[in-house]
């Protein structure tokens, strides 16, 4: 290495350990550029509406489990349960913000963002879970997931289910249409839930789902239809003491993810997220499952009464439901959904 000289052409001592410094860090600058950088760590953060064991929450720690064994930990997943980060329409739209990576949402809450998926509320019009879930599975679903990534930047990692919404109130058992006359039963923000209990002879009341316990208890509203697991999980029982096996609809719910974080990821990962959220859908199907049978022997030694509704007579009822669906949505898009659950 030749050293800086003086004026009259020596080399000058002085300056040269200072050369020789500035030389030394700038070849360890280039080999730290050089070197294989380490892996990059991202973090997940998923909130949820519903508290520790529920459905969701059981699919959400599988998702975590095989995310973060898939990736070493580089991907790190935390969940944020009992609405802790808001309520399900607010998580939803901080995801399509970006201030939060993930969340669960039902299709009636995510439907702000591509209306047709509030044909899934459209009463009778799924079957059952696996049927619903088989519906989503299939080009139906794609074209929702599509929307959703089109038109909001939410990419679909798989779909969940919160069970089979069952009629529960305070006053009667309910077995036929006409033991519904009168009674107030509580609305989330959807279109064809409301018209159904008024459809019925019910009184539609719109009202969050977090107030539901204070309103039954000051008779602000008689019932509600929700899975029967919600019934036990949220200690309405003590207050609801019938339950009517009414089929209303099917509680489904993508599990969305914000696109511009997903796309920060390395493919790899992507990969391994993606799979890990469809694998996760079976740990949430069985969840539900569990807590259902679990729930229903529970209630009844509370005290809760189960009942039998004919179901012929309330799919006749809701004939006007599903008109009024079919020239919103298009009848073609509810024959798909009604075509797509054969054999399941």
């Amino acid at each position: 290495m030749k050293l800086p000289a003086t004026p009259d052409g020596r080399p000058d001592r002085r300056l040269g350990g200072r050369f020789i410094a500035a030389a030394a860090g700038a070849l360890v600058l280039g080999l730290a550029l050089s070197a294989p950088a380490a892996a990059e760590k991202f973090k997940i953060k998923v909130g949820v509406s519903t508290p520790p064991g529920y459905s969701y929450n059981v699919g959400l720690e599988e998702f975590k489990r095989l995310v973060e064994s898939g990736t070493n930990n580089d991907v790190s997943v935390s969940i944020f349960p009992s609405a802790q980060l808001g309520g399900e329409v607010e998580m939803a739209k901080n995801v399509q913000l970006g201030t939060l990576e993930a969340t669960i949402v039902s299709t009636s809450n995510a439907s702000p963002f591509h209306k047709p998926l509030q044909v899934l509320s459209v009463p009778y019009l799924v079957n059952s879970i696996a049927c619903g879930l088989q519906v989503l599975h299939g080009p139906v679903g794609q074209d929702f997931s599509a929307a959703l990534l089109k038109k909001a930047g939410l990419r679909t990692l798989g779909w969940y289910t919160y069970g089979m919404r069952q009629v529960f109130n305070t006053k009667r058992d309910v077995k036929s249409v006409a033991d519904l006359k009168g009674l107030k039963i509580r609305v989330p923000p959807d279109k064809y839930l409301e018209m159904t209990w008024r459809t019925l002879g019910a009184s539609p009341t719109p009202l969050p789902f977090p107030e539901v316990f204070s309103a039954l208890q000051q008779g602000v509203i008689d019932g509600d239809a929700n899975p029967i697991s919600s019934v036990k999980q949220f200690k309405w029982y003590e207050v609801v003491k019938h339950v009517s096996y009414a089929n209303v609809a099917v509680g489904l719910s993508p599990f969305i993810i914000n696109e511009r974080f997903f796309k920060k990821l390395p493919a790899a990962y992507q990969e391994v997220v993606t799979k890990a959220a469809m694998a996760s859908e079976a740990a949430n199907r069985a969840a539900d499952a569990k807590s259902t049978t679990e729930a229903v022997a529970f209630l009844k030694k509370e005290g809760v009464v189960f009942s039998d509704v004919n179901l012929d007579e309330f799919r006749t009822a809701m004939k006007p439901v599903m008109d009024t669906a079919k020239k919103e949505f298009g009848a073609e898009l509810v024959d798909q959904v009604m075509k797509s659950q054969g054999g399941c």
